[in-house]
């Protein structure tokens, strides 16, 4: 979001809650908090938010920032394919099942 996008964005919140006033500090406070930001994202949120809330947004009620994509579902789908090797090979490396015990149990070997 650019200076104009976030000025823009105060005017409205400023305009739909009249009792609030955004001083010098909160408008820096503003600038500083949303370059990362997607203006069309904020405006969304913030929309939701009005329709909710009757006191004045803060920064975090309508950020949205940006995220990287990351590998990290690939790694657990890997570590699930990986979890039917290891389950199967712990399961060859069972103690067997004594001789009171394997007439209860679902295992077929003893």
């Amino acid at each position: 979001m650019t200076k104009d996008d976030v000025f823009k964005l105060l005017v409205l919140i400023e305009s739909v809650y009249p009792n609030c006033t955004v001083k010098d500090e909160t408008v820096q406070l503003w600038f500083q908090s949303c370059p990362e930001m997607d203006l069309e994202k904020v405006m969304v949120k913030l929309k939701n938010y009005i329709r909710k809330s009757p006191f004045p947004p803060t920064i975090s009620d309508i950020a949205v920032f940006s995220y990287e994509e990351s590998d990290f579902p690939n790694i657990v789908q890997e570590w699930m394919k990986k979890g039917r090797e290891r389950v199967e090979c712990d399961s060859s490396k069972r103690r067997p099942i004594p001789a009171w015990l394997a007439e209860y149990s679902p295992r077929k070997s003893v």
